[in-house]
């Protein structure tokens, strides 16, 4: 869930997440007030931004770890790719059969990719990057019926 959450990017992540947490504030503040407890709507909203605070900081941590491994990187790469989009149709599903070990320096890594979609099927092999700690993707080489296409990022 968290990962299909944050298909979008982390900003995309937070105002969903924000939206959310506001009705379950005004659901339990409209309860809490009806109780006639004193000052319930503070005590809801407190409750309900420590929540929030925590909550974010969960995403942005799942969202950090994420970039830091080749194969999730290569699979939202190639899962929000137009080109990809248009050659199998959408949604694209990708499986990758061994994900590749992390990089602990700069320097490149393949990874090798099987991906479908309501159009057809076929293999992926995208390049990717090490710089810093997470994995910026260069480029991929498509192979889908017999057609090679290269995609840049």
């Amino acid at each position: 869930m968290v990962r299909r959450l944050l298909a979008g990017g982390l900003g995309r992540a937070v105002i969903i997440l924000g939206i959310a947490f506001f009705a379950v504030y005004a659901i339990v503040a409209l309860v809490l007030a009806r109780t006639g407890l004193a000052n319930a709507e503070g005590i809801a909203a407190g409750i309900m931004g420590y929540l929030f605070i925590m909550a974010v900081v969960g995403l942005w941590l799942a969202e950090r770890r994420r970039h830091t491994r080749p194969g999730p990187v290569a699979e939202e790469f190639l899962m929000n790719n137009g080109d990809v989009r248009d050659m199998i149709g959408a949604p694209v599903r990708v499986n990758i059969p061994s994900p590749p070990p992390a990089v602990t320096g700069p320097g490149q890594v393949s990874v090798d990719c099987f991906i479908t979609g309501p159009d057809g099927s076929g293999e992926a092999m995208v390049v990717l990057a090490r710089l810093g700690r997470g994995y910026q993707v260069l480029g991929a080489d498509l192979d889908i019926a017999g057609v090679r296409r290269s995609v840049a990022a």
